[in-house]
């Protein structure tokens, strides 16, 4: 969820969360309806079902769009976002908003200052964005994922410790960090 988080709220575009996203809610979001009409709410059930065939999965399986339920499946419960790990992932949230309004490279949209580095096989992903880098672990175990230059101030980081030295930095399993040329 971190890294996720990491490279939507960096990214040039601009950042999109879904409901409880930003805390990392427990409750699923289906898509509901309340439409009077009963043949453009019979035409959405069924295009549903359509849909979510592509998929293999059976109509019976698909949440009915109309049904009272399914938006009672969909409300949020609140109550969750004080408690581990739900009020963790809100922080994190929280300090990539900050950052974002604070650096100024990262509210810069254009795609043509964007710089990605990634190694598919090793699982890491770097995205550099002037004078910011996001760089990614996205493997089982640690690894030291290299940086184009030496001097990095750490910016914000997934996890404890993580600081960038001699052109590279040693990320913890599935972790990101966020760092600043010096």
């Amino acid at each position: 969820l971190k890294i996720g988080a990491a490279l939507v709220l960096t990214s040039p575009f601009i950042p999109l969360l879904f409901q409880g996203e930003e805390w990392g809610a427990s409750t699923p979001f289906f898509y509901f309806t309340d439409y009077q009409e009963p043949e453009l709410a019979n035409a959405v059930r069924e295009g549903r079902c359509k849909e979510f065939a592509a998929f293999g999965w059976k109509p019976e399986d698909t949440a009915d769009p109309q049904a009272l339920k399914t938006f009672e499946k969909s409300k949020l419960n609140w109550p969750e976002i004080s408690h581990a790990p739900h009020a963790e992932i809100l922080d994190w949230h929280k300090k990539l908003i900050q950052l974002r309004r604070d650096e100024a490279d990262l509210s810069d949209g254009r795609l043509d200052c964007v710089k990605i580095r990634y190694d598919e096989f090793a699982c890491w992903l770097v995205m550099e964005r002037g004078d910011i880098s996001v760089v990614s672990n996205f493997a089982s175990h640690s690894q030291s994922i290299p940086l184009r230059v030496e001097k990095h101030k750490t910016l914000l980081a997934s996890e404890p410790g993580i600081n960038a030295a001699s052109g590279s930095v040693f990320l913890p399993p599935e972790s990101v960090a966020i760092f600043k040329l010096e």
